[in-house]
């Protein structure tokens, strides 16, 4: 180790020593691991941790009527979820009652109208009503979402502060909503769809496409002060995937396919592959992936020129 490393560690230990000596090898150096537990907490998959008091694991998701909501709320109540939920797509509730699950649905919350994300009791009155039926609650999903765009020199004042609203203020609330409680028990995992865009947006775009880059970088920030209360927080960007009004969306079947042909994979995702993804998020067995934007979107955010 030549003077320039001993400067920059005063302790004499390099990072090969490190991987070589492990926690026994740091504490005997005198390092220390600070609050950090060398026991691993890998949940067993035969019983699952809950903060409810029925024993049974709780999910929140705040709109069960579009995108990847349903088939999320399917698969969480295929895993042994109970379920809070608000706007569920028709037939869905008894769908998942079918399932084993006991179903919380919320009425006034809206995606659109005068309870719609914008609200800061959107995601409180969900947290309520977990904590009343069941106790407490384990996970939640949040889709916050107002689209629509302009180029820097078309863009209004009033697109902006709307944008603001529903895609980054709203995911202030909805965090401010669960946080809480879960880091008070302990553990819990939170999931806030934003999207691809983010990373790879169209240029007129705006306002849409900056304010879902601040509410990843937000996320990211409360992922790590959730973090050393075993709280997980990701967000989970989405864009191609085959919704029910894909096809009008896009302009007719040609339209789709031509931009289908444009991605990586060669075709659109289904929401169930994205729900399936999601699911890995909440349904606790993952309690070490935080702090992260996960793109689900083909390859299109990866992809070096444009579709």
């Amino acid at each position: 180790m030549n003077s320039d490393s001993k400067k920059q560690n005063p302790q004499g230990i390099n990072r090969r020593s490190l991987l070589t000596a492990g926690v026994a090898g740091i504490a005997a150096a005198g390092l220390g691991v600070g609050t950090a537990q060398a026991k691993t907490v890998i949940p067993d998959p035969e019983k699952l941790w809950t903060n409810s008091n029925t024993g049974r694991r709780v999910a929140i998701i705040n709109d069960a009527l579009l995108q990847i909501g349903p088939p999320l709320a399917i698969e969480l109540a295929t895993t042994g979820h109970d379920l809070v939920i608000a706007q569920p797509e028709e037939g869905l509730v008894k769908k998942l009652e079918g399932l084993g699950s006991k179903v919380v649905v919320i009425e006034g919350v809206e995606q659109e109208g005068p309870n719609d994300e914008t609200n800061p009791e959107h995601g409180k009155k969900l947290v309520d009503a977990a904590i009343k039926n069941f106790g407490g609650f384990d996970s939640a999903y949040f889709r916050t979402a107002l689209h629509g765009g302009a180029d820097i020199l078309n863009v209004t004042k009033e697109q902006l502060q709307k944008s603001f609203d529903s895609n980054f203020v709203a995911v202030v609330s909805a965090l401010q909503a669960v946080l809480p409680p879960l880091m008070k028990a302990g553990r819990g995992q939170v999931l806030i769809l934003t999207s691809a865009s983010a990373v790879r947006g169209p240029y007129d775009f705006i306002p849409y496409v900056p304010m879902r880059v601040a509410a990843n970088n937000l996320i990211e920030c409360a992922a790590m002060t959730a973090a050393e209360k075993g709280v997980c927080v990701n967000a989970f960007g989405t864009n191609y995937l085959n919704y029910p009004d894909a096809v009008e969306s896009y302009g007719g079947e040609e339209a789709m396919g031509h931009v289908a042909s444009k991605l990586p994979v060669g075709r659109f995702g289904e929401p169930e592959e994205a729900a399936h993804l999601a699911t890995a998020l909440l349904d606790g067995k993952n309690m070490v992936t935080t702090g992260q934007t996960i793109m689900i979107a083909g390859g299109y955010n990866s992809r070096m020129d444009d579709l």
